[in-house]
């Protein structure tokens, strides 16, 4: 890697040793570094944890929306319909990081939006084609649409519910989105959950 960016060894150890602190590489003696995996139940828990917090900041957007705001999640938002109805997933990919960026920095906390980033960064392998699946796009700028709407609206209560609902994995959604998924994207040795004593 040194070679192929033509930088020394050190700062691509660093950057190994940030990227492993933050669960997306995992380093073992004389078997290398690798791309971290977790298992169905740790993405389970993630995604959950992800529903919650986004729908936290969705409610701080809500509560504290400026008219900056406004104008940024409106643009946002109105300029993803073309990708939605060019059938372009790369292009609404980019744009519903926009929109969600958007609401990271309308919260106005830093600490919430960081976190917001780590668990993001930490799922992107594993969302990353999922605007490739049939309708997706369509059912994802309808869940904008409702967001905005109550963001909008300055209804904080409504905001949360339906960040909660566009991210959750009830229903048959997270199986539709699993399914779609390579097994070797998952963590899936012995190792993988942990033993529990006298089990």
């Amino acid at each position: 890697m040194a070679q192929r960016f033509g930088v020394s060894r050190t700062p691509v150890r660093e950057a190994v040793t940030q990227l492993a602190a933050q669960g997306l590489l995992t380093t073992a003696p004389r078997q290398g570094v690798h791309v971290a995996r977790m298992s169905l139940q740790e993405l389970l828990g993630l995604f959950e944890l992800l529903a919650e917090i986004e729908g936290v900041c969705a409610k701080y957007c809500a509560r504290r929306l400026t008219e900056a705001l406004r104008s940024q999640l409106t643009e946002i938002h109105r300029n993803s319909l073309k990708f939605v109805e060019a059938d372009d997933a790369l292009g609404y990919s980019q744009s519903n990081v926009d929109f969600h960026e958007a609401l990271y920095r309308g919260c106005r906390n830093a600490f919430l939006a960081e976190q917001l980033r780590s668990i993001r960064r930490r799922t992107q392998m594993y969302r990353q084609n999922s605007f490739l699946q049939p309708g997706r796009m369509r059912i994802s700028y309808d869940d904008h649409q409702r967001v905005l709407d109550a963001i909008l609206a300055g209804d904080e209560k409504a905001a949360q519910q339906q960040m909660i609902e566009h991210i959750s994995v009830g229903g048959t959604g997270f199986a539709e989105f699993v399914s779609t998924m390579p097994v070797h994207m998952f963590e899936t040795h012995e190792n993988a959950y942990p033993k529990v004593s006298g089990a």
